[in-house]
């Protein structure tokens, strides 16, 4: 199971025309729909990762194990290297496993702000709005990806020294099967709240860049929360 699998199981929500867009009901219940299917895929993965987890101490213990039967001529080269490749092994399936959970809370906050964002009336150029659920902001600057990418790493390494966190740059094929338009956005894995959040979103106001930031999976937690640099993509109408 994958992301791209559990978005591309969801039902299309058919427009009312080929051209119309969606309703915002259609939408917002859309984007419930993802949010609650992407949920339930991570707490698989949760169990998943916690059987993974409990296989590494065993996995360590028998390539220690080896390594001292080898030093000593008991076993043979090729017995340790079994131990080890099954430690290596063991290891990549949990750091894969945290990965797909990051990018699945990655998933959900933007499924989340897409449902926040067609409840919402369109914000007229250079106002700011923050609600329960997000940030935004209608920059009156041009954004450009290709230029904007560039000064933003300059401006996050001078300040905090080290590179900008950059989760999403443009497209993805994530986006493409959310059917979220990312072609000139990009998303910054930082919390809104923290130093580095708010330094930024400081710092793309006083530029007039537009953006929405997002608390992620649950207000007041670490996991998803990012800021989506551009304008908001909030169509959802998956590709199949």
């Amino acid at each position: 199971m994958c992301i791209a699998c559990v978005v591309g199981s969801l039902a299309p929500v058919a427009a009312p025309a080929a051209e119309a867009p969606l309703t915002a009901a259609a939408l917002r219940q859309q984007a419930a729909d993802m949010v609650v299917a992407l949920k339930e895929y991570r707490a698989s993965l949760e169990k998943l990762l916690a059987i993974y987890e409990g296989h590494l101490p065993k996995a360590l213990e028998q390539r220690d194990l080896r390594r001292d039967f080898y030093s000593r001529g008991i076993i043979s080269k090729r017995e340790l290297e079994e131990a080890e490749l099954a430690l290596t092994t063991a290891q990549q399936k949990v750091d894969g496993t945290r990965r797909e959970i990051d990018a699945v809370d990655h998933a959900i906050a933007e499924a989340t702000t897409a449902r926040a964002l067609a409840g919402l009336a369109p914000l007229r150029r250079g106002a700011f709005e923050q609600t329960a659920a997000l940030i935004r902001y209608n920059g009156p600057a041009a954004w450009s990806l290709k230029t904007g990418t560039a000064k933003l790493q300059e401006f996050f390494t001078a300040r905090f020294h080290r590179p900008l966190p950059v989760s999403a740059f443009g497209q993805s094929p994530l986006h493409d099967r959310m059917g979220f338009d990312h072609r000139d956005a990009l998303d910054i894995a930082v919390h809104p709240d923290s130093v580095e959040g708010r330094a930024l979103i400081e710092h793309l106001r006083t530029a007039g860049i537009p953006f929405i930031a997002s608390w992620g999976v649950v207000p007041g937690a670490a996991s998803g929360a990012h800021i989506h640099v551009g304008q908001p993509s909030p169509r959802i109408a998956m590709k199949r």
